[in-house]
């Protein structure tokens, strides 16, 4: 009885694997190196300029907020020389 109950999931086992090999060599086919390191170099290339754009974006809001706490001694004179440098380097020579 035991011997009966192995077949049927033996051969659901290797209908599975069937099925996996047909999925894998579709994969294998519609693999092209090309396509894959250019897609990864366009995505590095928009991950930077993400990065860039929300640096830009963010710090100046934090920084317009930090400027606000002038209270708390050793922030406040941070923000201080960072907005003090930020704006030597804007100014012409």
């Amino acid at each position: 009885m035991k011997a009966k109950k192995k077949e049927p999931e033996s051969k659901g086992l290797i209908k599975t694997m069937r099925s996996l090999d047909k999925h894998m060599e579709m994969l294998a086919s519609h693999y092209q190196p090309r396509r894959y390191l250019w897609m990864g170099f366009i995505r590095g290339i928009v991950y930077g300029l993400g990065i860039i754009v929300s640096i830009a974006i963010v710090l100046p809001f934090l920084l317009a907020i930090l400027s606000m706490i002038d209270w708390i001694p050793y922030v406040g004179d941070i923000v201080a020389e960072i907005i003090a440098r930020m704006e030597s380097a804007q100014r012409p020579f």
